[in-house]
């Protein structure tokens, strides 16, 4: 059995052995059937809680223990349990008076095993056909259920996200492990798209579809990043396209690859690759492939940063108010990618506008000062 199943088994036993501490348990901690992880436990648990709510039941007596106990092992009986297996319980070695403490064990594995619930709730919500709205309705859930653990805890939730987004140094979302978990999920979740061969050849296509038709570069520059690109090279290209689309430029291949090498070295090979699938770029694709790059990249994100909530409160030791502290730090870290790609969801291909640069004479030049004044 697990940690927390031996403490759910403390917690039986503990009132079983002594019924006097039930009420007051009950009352202290506010635990609840439901909050056992192990469905025989929450049966237990829940003949004990409705026995112990007989007023006419005396729990400082012998007699008093000995009726709750056969009401008890009667539900078991009744539930497919036995007497046996009552006294098997009964019998775990624990201290009677720890009866509380063997309860808040309790509430935070029920409290680590919901936030987990939920973290997975969100990952699985960005296979979905809508995953930013989906998505968006889980954090929204989510953060309820995390507002309400933090108040049956007693605790602020400002406090703890505050504390967890301060504390990032020590913060389990901040492990050195983080790059390979979200290189790991862009390499899986990525995969299933019908249009990917690759990830270099996909973000080469963008990039030469954005070159073909321009203005197709303000339709996505509010919500496709630099770091959506994984390729090397291809972040500085979209870099460069944005710059030059600013300046008012005419865009083009060389132009663009130009550009991008004042900000990285590009190689040969980059650039021969870069300008060939140019020359066979795909007009009018530049938006429906930047948003499989974003929903794939979001997505990645999603999965790295819960998965990451579930190793923190199921692997290690946590106490409940750095468990909901650190979900709610991740919710809000969630926000901007789902945001972005909600975005991506409102434009379409339709929407693209044919790009006509300035006039020479108003186009910015790039080059030396001096260059600029002999013109």
């Amino acid at each position: 059995m697990t940690p927390d199943l031996y403490a759910e088994r403390a917690l039986l036993a503990s009132l079983l052995r002594d019924p006097r501490r039930i009420r007051a348990t009950l009352a202290l901690t506010g635990v609840k059937a439901a909050d056992f992880g192990d469905p025989g436990h929450q049966e237990l648990m829940q003949a004990i809680i409705d026995a112990s709510r007989d007023d006419g039941l005396d729990l400082t007596v012998i007699d008093g223990w000995n009726a709750l106990r056969r009401a008890v092992e009667d539900a078991a009986i009744a539930t497919g349990r036995s007497s046996a297996w009552v006294g098997q319980i009964a019998a775990t070695p624990i201290t009677p008076s720890q009866s509380a403490e063997y309860a808040v064990m309790v509430l935070e594995g029920e409290t680590r095993r919901v936030i987990a619930h939920h973290a997975q709730r969100i990952a699985a919500a960005m296979d979905s056909h809508v995953p930013a709205e989906q998505a968006d309705a889980q954090i929204t859930a989510t953060r309820q259920v995390l507002t309400q653990l933090a108040e049956r805890w007693r605790l602020d939730p400002e406090i703890l996200t505050e504390a967890a987004a301060e504390d990032e140094a020590d913060n389990v979302l901040d492990a050195p492990q983080a790059p390979s978990l979200l290189q790991r999920g862009l390499a899986t979740l990525r995969a299933p798209l019908a249009f990917l061969d690759g990830t270099a050849r996909t973000e080469d296509r963008l990039l030469a579809s954005l070159v073909a038709d321009p203005g197709q570069v303000a339709e996505v520059r509010d919500w496709l990043d630099p770091q959506d690109f994984t390729a090397p090279g291809r972040a500085e290209i979209y870099t460069a396209l944005v710059v030059l689309s600013d300046r008012g430029q005419p865009i083009d291949a060389p132009t663009v690859l130009f550009e991008a090498n004042r900000q990285v070295a590009i190689s040969a090979r980059q650039a021969d690759r870069f300008m060939a699938r140019c020359a066979k770029a795909e007009p009018g694709h530049a938006i429906p492939l930047a948003r499989d790059l974003v929903a794939a990249d979001a997505a990645a994100y999603v999965s790295a940063q819960t998965q990451k909530v579930i190793t923190a409160v199921t692997t290690r030791t946590a106490t409940p108010s750095a468990a909901i502290g650190t979900a709610l730090a991740t919710l809000e870290r969630l926000e901007g990618p789902l945001a972005r790609l909600a975005d991506s969801r409102k434009v379409t291909a339709s929407d693209s506008m044919a790009y006509v640069p300035p006039p020479p004479d108003r186009a910015a030049v790039s080059g030396p000062p001096e260059a600029k004044a002999s013109m």
